[in-house]
């Protein structure tokens, strides 16, 4: 894969991709890791609020440990972290149970009229043209 010119998603500098952030972003990010791991080392029972405070490492990126699995919520009974769509405090994934649910329910919903839709396009002559010849 060769390399390519891209901004930085942190800070916005121009770098040469090899990672996702550019290289003094990666450093403050292992930087903060290592934070963030010797304060749950030390305080296992911390909270992510708690975590933040304690460490100086944002919430946001204390979450982004998490779900890359860097950090294993599931080892630390209070550590969990704002679900996506409402806020809920979860361990695992990015959505909640109830809010994964309702999507769910919603794709069901909308399914079957996108495969209609398929029907309708194609119709009885399976979408070939058939008039005029």
């Amino acid at each position: 894969m060769a390399a390519q010119l891209m901004n930085c998603r942190k800070c916005g500098k121009l770098f040469l991709r090899i990672k996702n952030v550019c290289d003094e972003c990666y450093k403050k990010q292992e930087d903060d890791f290592k934070r963030v791991k010797d304060h749950l080392r030390d305080f296992p029972g911390s909270t992510i609020h708690e975590l933040s405070e304690a460490t100086g490492v944002s919430i946001a990126q204390i979450r982004e440990f998490i779900l890359a699995n860097r950090i294993l919520a599931s080892n630390f009974m209070n550590l969990s972290y704002p679900c996506d769509m409402c806020s809920s405090m979860i361990q695992a994934g990015k959505k909640c149970s109830n809010c994964q649910d309702t999507l769910n329910q919603l794709t069901k919903k909308i399914e079957p009229k996108v495969i209609d839709r398929g029907k309708e396009k194609t119709g009885k002559s399976g979408g070939y043209i058939t008039r005029g010849l």
